[in-house]
C-alpha cells in the first residue's frame, strides 16, 4: 500500500508540474506582439478546420452542401465558411464528435458527473437551458487540461501574487450544480487530480449551512454566478464567516462594476471576470487593473456578426470541434486591433444574450431595444440588484433590491430621473415604467441564475 500511494504522490505532483508549467507557458503569451497572437490564432484555426474537416462526417457535408471542397480548406477566408449554432449541433451530435460515444454512455455519464465511462477520455457537458433546450458538447481531457493551465496564467498578476504556500489550492464554488455543467465537471473531473480541493455549495442546500461548510473550508479562491457569490459576501459582511480568499472568479452572469467593487471591499481579493459558455470553456477575462475584457486568441479565434453576436471556434478542443459557432452573447466594442495591456482582441463589455434584449415601439411604431445593463452605467448609489420584467412593447418593471439603510425614497426618485433621461435619449419617451422595491431577486430554478430579464410573453420584432 505505501509504495502505491508513494506512485499516487509521484503521478499528482508530476501532474501539477505539467500544469504550472504549462500555465506559465500561456502566460508567456501575454507578453507577445500583436501581430505573432494573430498569425498563431489564424495557423490554429485552419489545422482545427483540416481536423474537422477529416475526422467528422458534419462538416464534410455541410460544407459540401455550400460548395467547398477540402481543396479549398487552405484557402478561404473563415468568414467565407457557413456558420453552425446550437441547433445544428443538437441535430448532429454523432457527427460533430470525432469518436462518437454510445447512446448510453451519454445517459451514464450525465448521471454521474459528466465523465465519460470510456477511460475517462472525454468529458461531457451540457448547456443550462437558459439560451433554449439545453445541448450537450464533449470535451477531450488534453482540453480539460489546458483550461486548468489557463487558470494559472489568469492568476498571475493583479494585487494578491500565488505563491506556493497557497497549494492545494481551495476553490469554493457558488452556482447551480448539476451533472454535466461545465463548473460541476471541471471541479469534479480536472482540478481534482492536481490535488487541489473544491466545495461546491448548491443553491438548493439550506441556508443555514453555507456558514459553517465555508469558515471549516477556508477557500483561498472563490467562483460562480456573481449574484450567488454575493450572499457569501452578505455572510461576511454580517460576521458569520471570516474568509480571505485571494481571488475571485465570476462568472455566468455579468459583473456589474458596484458588484466588482462590493467584493474587493468585503474580502480585499483580486475580481476576475471570467468570460465563459459551455461551448468554450475558457473566451476571455476581466480584470479591475485593466479596462473590458480581453479575449484570449491563443485558445479560440474569434469574430462578430452583423448584430454584434460573437462567433467563436474554440482552438484546443479536438473532440469536438466547433467552427464558427455564433453565439447568442451580444458584445459591444469589438476590436482586433491592439488595445492596452495585452496583446489579445478586446471588448468593452458584453451586453448580454441576444434574447435579453427588451424591444419596444418608439412614438413612430417602430422598433428599438433597450439593454437591461445600461443600468450599469447609471450612477444611483444604493442599488445592490435589479432586474427587468418587460409587460409589453411600451411599458416594464424594474424590480430593486437596495443596499442597507439606503433611503428608498431618494433612490426611487433618482432612478426614475435617469432611466426616464436615458428612455429619451433612445427616443423611447412613449415607454412607460415602474419601479419596485423588493427584498431579493429569485433565481431561475432551471439554470440557477438570476434573469436580467424577465417576459411573459416574448417581445421582439421578427428576426
Amino acid at each position: 500500500m505505501p509504495q502505491k500511494q508513494n506512485a499516487d504522490f509521484f503521478a499528482r505532483a508530476m501532474g501539477l508540474a505539467s500544469l504550472v508549467y504549462n500555465g506559465i507557458l500561456l502566460w508567456s503569451h501575454n507578453s507577445w506582439p500583436r501581430d505573432k497572437v494573430v498569425r498563431y490564432s489564424e495557423a490554429r484555426f485552419r489545422k482545427v478546420l483540416m481536423h474537422a474537416y477529416l475526422k467528422c462526417p458534419f462538416y464534410r457535408e455541410y460544407y459540401r452542401s455550400h460548395g467547398i471542397c477540402e481543396k479549398d480548406l487552405p484557402y478561404l477566408k473563415p468568414k467565407d465558411f457557413p456558420l453552425i449554432d446550437k441547433d445544428l449541433v443538437r441535430s448532429n451530435f454523432y457527427g460533430i464528435a470525432t469518436d462518437p460515444p454510445e447512446p448510453h454512455d451519454i445517459e451514464e455519464a450525465l448521471r454521474g458527473g459528466g465523465l465519460l465511462p470510456r477511460a475517462g477520455k472525454c468529458i461531457l457537458i451540457h448547456s443550462s437551458g437558459s439560451t433554449g433546450k439545453p445541448a450537450n458538447f464533449l470535451y477531450s481531457e488534453s482540453a480539460i487540461t489546458t483550461i486548468e493551465a489557463n487558470f494559472i496564467r489568469i492568476s498571475i498578476g493583479g494585487y494578491n501574487t500565488i505563491g506556493f504556500k497557497d497549494f492545494p489550492i481551495r476553490t469554493l464554488y457558488v452556482a447551480s450544480v448539476g451533472s454535466g455543467y461545465a463548473s460541476t465537471s471541471i471541479a469534479l473531473n480536472g482540478i481534482r487530480k492536481y490535488r487541489s480541493r473544491s466545495l461546491l455549495l448548491n443553491l438548493q442546500e439550506p441556508w443555514e449551512c453555507w456558514a459553517e461548510k465555508i469558515q471549516s473550508f477556508k477557500p483561498n479562491y472563490i467562483a460562480g454566478y456573481p449574484s450567488c457569490i454575493r450572499l457569501v459576501a452578505d455572510l461576511q459582511r454580517k460576521g458569520r464567516i471570516c474568509i480571505r480568499p485571494k481571488k475571485i472568479i465570476t462568472g455566468g452572469e455579468p459583473l456589474t462594476l458596484e458588484t466588482g467593487a462590493f467584493f474587493r471591499r468585503i474580502f480585499g481579493a483580486d475580481v476576475i471576470d471570467y468570460y465563459a459558455c459551455t461551448e468554450s470553456l475558457f473566451l476571455g477575462v476581466g480584470a479591475h487593473w485593466h479596462e473590458g475584457i480581453y479575449l484570449f486568441d491563443d485558445l479560440n479565434y474569434f469574430e462578430v456578426d452583423n448584430h454584434g453576436r460573437l462567433i467563436i471556434t474554440p482552438l484546443y478542443n479536438s473532440a469536438f470541434p466547433l467552427i464558427r459557432y455564433r453565439l447568442n452573447d451580444v458584445v459591444l466594442g469589438f476590436t482586433r486591433e491592439e488595445t492596452g495591456p495585452l496583446p489579445y482582441t478586446h471588448i468593452d463589455k458584453i451586453l448580454g444574450r441576444s434574447e435579453e434584449m427588451m424591444w419596444f415601439k418608439n412614438p413612430k411604431g417602430n422598433w428599438d431595444f433597450l439593454h437591461p445593463l445600461f443600468i450599469d452605467d447609471l450612477d444611483v448609489p444604493g442599488i445592490k440588484q435589479y432586474q427587468f420584467v418587460q409587460k409589453s412593447e411600451t411599458s416594464f418593471i424594474l424590480r430593486v433590491v437596495s443596499e442597507p439603510g439606503t433611503c428608498w425614497e431618494v433612490l426611487k426618485e433618482e432612478a426614475e430621473t435617469q432611466v426616464r433621461s436615458f428612455l429619451n435619449k433612445k427616443k423611447l419617451e412613449n415607454v412607460r415604467f415602474l419601479i419596485e422595491h423588493v427584498d431579493n431577486l429569485e433565481p431561475d430554478r432551471i439554470t440557477g441564475k438570476i434573469k436580467l430579464v424577465e417576459t411573459f410573453d416574448k417581445v421582439r420584432p421578427d428576426d
